[in-house]
């Protein structure tokens, strides 16, 4: 019988939505309610807000959008990315460095917070 609870625990946590998944509501990224559906994102957009360097699971980076003037700045948990496969290419996401973020006066939209300037993350890209 303990077996079988393991099994099932283990077969579980293996479906748990990752930052990044679609979603429709908060509920489809944690009944924990640990994480947000960003519904203004494409398909919605599982994430967490807000983030500091270190605070975001080890496959999300942290971005902080509008970080000008500060009193206006929101972060956000991003899954992180390699290349335009690991996103939801079919729904507009690209895999993007945040000085690729850039407002139509040329100004920059995003940065990173705790990773490298290299780093990437999904997001809908240009």
């Amino acid at each position: 019988m303990r077996a079988c609870l393991f099994l099932i625990v283990a077969i579980g946590s293996a479906c748990e939505p990752r930052i990044g998944d679609a979603c429709e509501t908060s509920v489809d990224c944690s009944v924990q309610g640990d994480r947000i559906c960003d519904t203004a994102s494409p398909g919605g957009y599982c994430t967490m807000t807000p983030c500091e360097e270190g605070t975001c699971p080890d496959d999300a980076r942290c971005v902080e959008f509008r970080f000008e003037p500060p009193r206006l700045a929101v972060s956000y948990c991003m899954a992180a990315c390699e290349d335009d496969a690991d996103c939801r290419r079919d729904e507009g996401y690209r895999c993007v460095r945040a000085s690729a973020l850039r407002g139509p006066d040329g100004a920059p939209l995003a940065r990173l917070l705790g990773s490298p300037e290299t780093a990437r993350f999904c997001a809908v890209g240009p």
